[in-house]
């Protein structure tokens, strides 16, 4: 942290595991060791996404509908999401198997806008 701070780099944002620790212990920590003013947030279950657009709002609406549309019909044990633009639901254990490739581009891209 204190070499990006040396090139100017004047925020930061540290991501901690559940069950490491404090929040608020760890981030007075981080500011003892390098003078770096730091502030606790527990995020729980909400991401950092800003607010939800109406597109958000509507997709979330139509695939709760869908997953009670499945429950009705006695169908369980399903993952909804969005495929393609589309509603989709599959078996949940496939849904656990199931890997996304890595984008290289992507991380280049964000290496650079980060530093």
């Amino acid at each position: 942290m204190l070499e990006f701070k040396k090139r100017g780099k004047q925020n930061f944002i540290i991501v901690v595991a559940e069950n490491i620790g404090h929040a608020d212990e760890i981030a007075k920590l981080i500011q003892e060791k390098t003078g770096i003013e730091s502030r606790s947030t527990i995020l729980g279950h909400v991401q950092r996404g800003g607010s939800p657009t109406v597109r958000d709002r509507v997709v979330a609406t139509e695939m709760g509908y869908y997953a009670v549309e499945l429950l009705e019909q006695g169908i369980g044990n399903r993952v909804v999401g969005m495929q393609n633009n589309k509603i989709v639901d599959f078996d949940i254990q496939e849904a656990l198997s199931m890997t996304k490739p890595y984008d290289e581009k992507l991380h280049h891209i964000a290496e650079d806008i980060a530093f």
